[in-house]
């Protein structure tokens, strides 16, 4: 009750202040200021600078930047970086509350300042705006526009210059910035002096026991088999029904039933959809579960035999890929192949026919697809040629003495000795979680295989190149590690996008340089 008092009064006060500092006289220049709090002390802003008040919004987090930024947000679409003002002023930080505003800064790039809370709007004389050369203990006197006196007994306003708050904090915030390159390359290579080989992507996965694989260029993305899947009329006995995804009406098929298998127990408590491109349309496939996306030499991969050619539930099948010395099989589908029949023809025309506005775009061969993972609460993604495995952390870790901070230790992959490397402590991000979802990014980074250890990988997906912009400049090492980001409209999630081939600076990728290296070859593990 005290403290509601207390604002009360406050808000009384800032009304007389405001009162007697307006001048009578209608010919004199006002300047228009928005009031705010900050440590129970009230600073000002001009009008003209703020584009609008808004509540503490969803943050996305970035790592690698000054401890005065608290994350990203999407604001309408636009990527805007929110900073504590408590923080750029040295105050003591405390727990936003119902009264914790965040005041948008108008420019090129908006930026957002987190303050306690508003009070209000303030017309004053501009002859009363005085310049205060001492400043306070909290705000040095660069940072000030100018001091308006209260009355006696009463704190001064300082206005605040938002630009020279900002000044020295970061490479470049609330200014227009020039697009960056929208694309990262990776160059899968070999060792140093060692020619790449021509190598094929598949995505592996089971129906039942049986392994099998499509090509990874064709698969837009993998989500779990949703709980309520909408039924059709007189549905086909393939087609299992339709749902939404991100706004776009996407068919489920049953690959059990295209195959002619059994049906069985189809999905189990694993089961997932894989999202793919068939023509200018999309179609999700219902599987079991998936396994890995294999990267193979051509000489691995036969043609089917000529039997399983013949019949006309295994007229998919077009090669067998030899794993693991001949041991494991994989049988792999053609999508063409696939969805030639008559009825899954007929359902794209329909999908296209009753929603055309909702068609995915004829570009997609111009998407990026990325491996997502997450460190803490924020959702991370790596482009998936640069991933050549990912594996369980194995139940020991060597941990050797005198490495440097970064390495976690070494772990033995199939006989070759692997550096680990906490991608927490690389991005120096608070607490170490022991979770069973954790998993280990295999990497080829120079000629030099490490293994990143993070909290989870969540999903394969497809992003469309429109949904991929520049991340704010914020530091030189965010800018090296993290230029790009996926801003998602619809769902206002950021996603951080990591460039591989600078997750190692020179030097550290010299020390790893004098592990062991391993196998490009090897599959990622989707788990």
């Amino acid at each position: 009750m005290a403290s509601r008092r207390e604002q009360t009064r406050k808000k009384a006060q800032l009304s007389t202040d405001r009162a007697a500092l307006v001048a009578p006289d209608t010919d004199e220049v006002l300047e228009d200021l928005l009031v705010f709090q900050l440590a129970e002390e009230p600073f000002g802003l001009r009008l003209n600078v703020v584009a609008e008040i808004i509540r503490p919004p969803v943050l996305a987090h970035m790592p690698l930047v000054p401890p005065s930024l608290l994350g990203l947000a999407n604001l309408r679409g636009i990527v805007m970086p929110v900073v504590s003002l408590r923080a750029l002023l040295h105050l003591p930080d405390i727990a936003m509350d119902k009264s914790t505003r965040v005041i948008v800064v108008r420019g090129d790039n908006p930026v957002g300042f987190v303050v306690d809370g508003i009070r209000g709007l303030l017309a004053v004389a501009t002859d009363r705006l005085e310049t205060d050369d001492s400043g306070t203990d909290a705000v040095g006197p660069a940072l000030l526009d100018g001091v308006i006196k209260g009355a006696e007994g009463e704190s001064p306003i300082k206005l605040l210059s938002p630009w020279r708050l900002l000044h020295g904090q970061f490479v470049r915030l609330g200014t227009s910035s020039a697009p960056t390159e929208t694309r990262t390359s990776f160059a899968k290579s070999g060792p140093a002096g060692t020619p790449a080989k021509a190598l094929i992507s598949l995505l592996s996965f089971y129906l039942g026991q049986q392994e099998y694989a499509l090509p990874i260029d064709r698969v837009r993305e993998i989500i779990p088999l949703p709980a309520h899947v909408s039924e059709l009329p007189r549905p086909e006995t393939a087609v299992l029904g339709v749902v939404t995804l991100r706004d776009r009406l996407l068919p489920l098929v049953s690959l059990r039933t295209l195959l002619g298998l059994p049906i069985g127990d189809q999905h189990g408590p694993r089961g997932k959809v894989v999202v793919m491109s068939i023509g200018e349309g999309t179609v999700g496939i219902v599987i079991d579960a998936t396994r890995e996306i294999l990267r193979l030499d051509l000489d691995m991969v036969d043609p089917a035999p000529t039997l399983l050619t013949r019949g006309e539930g295994d007229a998919e099948i077009t090669s067998i890929c030899r794993l693991d010395g001949g041991r494991r099989l994989v049988a792999l589908l053609s999508p063409d192949r696939l969805f030639r029949s008559e009825l899954v023809q007929r359902i794209l025309d329909e999908q296209g026919a009753s929603e055309p506005g909702l068609q995915p775009e004829t570009n997609a061969m111009a998407d990026e697809q990325f491996i997502i993972f997450r460190l803490g609460n924020q959702d991370y993604g790596i482009p998936i040629a640069a991933v050549s495995e990912i594996a369980r952390p194995p139940e020991h870790i060597t941990r050797l003495p005198k490495s440097p901070a970064f390495i976690d230790g070494v772990m033995n992959l199939r006989g070759s000795v692997v550096p680990i490397v906490d991608l927490r402590r690389r991005f120096d991000l608070n607490g170490t979680e022991q979770l069973g979802s954790r998993r280990i990014l295999m990497l080829a980074i120079g000629g030099v295989t490490a293994g990143f250890l993070v909290d989870s990988v969540s999903r394969i997906m497809k992003v469309p190149i429109d949904a991929i912009c520049p991340a704010p400049e914020l530091s030189p090492e965010q800018m090296r590690l993290i230029s790009r980001l996926v801003n998602l409209e619809a769902s206002g999630q950021l996603i951080l996008l990591v460039d591989p081939a600078q997750l190692l600076d020179q030097v550290e990728a010299d020390l790893l340089a004098k592990f062991a290296g391993s196998r490009l070859d090897a599959p990622v593990t989707v788990s």
